[in-house]
């Protein structure tokens, strides 16, 4: 018995088509933000540009607020979480901090805080943006102070939570409040202020 004919222009679902076209709604949606700003993001200008239907859409993103937070993220994540594991966790983080204040003095930083204004009506892109943006940068960032209290460069005592919250606050602050600059001399301030507290002292000699 001969197989059955496959129809011309018909394509069994598989992975990797829904992968290009996830990827192809995810980079429109992303220049669209760019573009436009929130204010201008559709997901019939997505759909239109990324040539997929607003039926897929709807299936993967529940909201377009949703799907903003992801375009966003899939594409400064790579800049952002691109830091060297080196000897010196507080090296490390240091050089993490100034990356991110570098992305938010620019669009990245406008769109941040649009997606930031959004997530305060809306509790689905509210959620994202805690569980998907905040959430793991905070978590890196609480294992390079542990990592730094594992190799003594700050106190074993220290409350590397508050620490935390101490390196970040006045950043989102600035970005966020006062729209006061985030220029490297403000950050290397503010690094040198907050983790020289939580400096461990050196080791004295008998």
């Amino acid at each position: 018995m001969n197989p059955p004919r496959k129809r011309p222009g018909v394509r069994a679902p598989g992975r990797p088509r829904s992968s290009a076209s996830r990827a192809a709604i995810l980079k429109a949606a992303y220049q669209i933000l760019r573009e436009r700003g929130f204010a201008g993001f559709t997901v019939e200008g997505v759909a239109a540009r990324a040539g997929a239907g607003k039926a897929t859409i709807y299936r993967w993103w529940q909201t377009k607020g949703t799907l903003a937070i992801e375009a966003f993220l899939v594409a400064i994540a790579p800049r952002m979480d691109s830091i060297p594991h080196t000897d010196s966790a507080i090296a490390d983080l240091r050089r993490q901090i100034h990356v991110a204040a570098m992305l938010y003095r620019g669009r990245v930083g406008q769109l941040l805080r649009e997606l930031i204004a959004l997530g305060q009506e809306d509790s689905e892109t509210s959620r994202a943006l805690r569980t998907n943006f905040v959430e793991p940068r905070r978590q890196a960032a609480l294992g390079a102070l542990r990592r730094a209290q594992a190799t003594g460069e700050i106190r074993a005592d220290t409350d590397i939570e508050v620490l935390a919250d101490a390196l970040w606050g006045p950043i989102f602050h600035r970005l966020l409040v006062t729209r006061m600059p985030l220029d490297r001399g403000f950050i290397d301030k503010l690094l040198d202020l907050v983790l020289g507290g939580a400096r461990a002292p050196p080791t004295s000699l008998r």
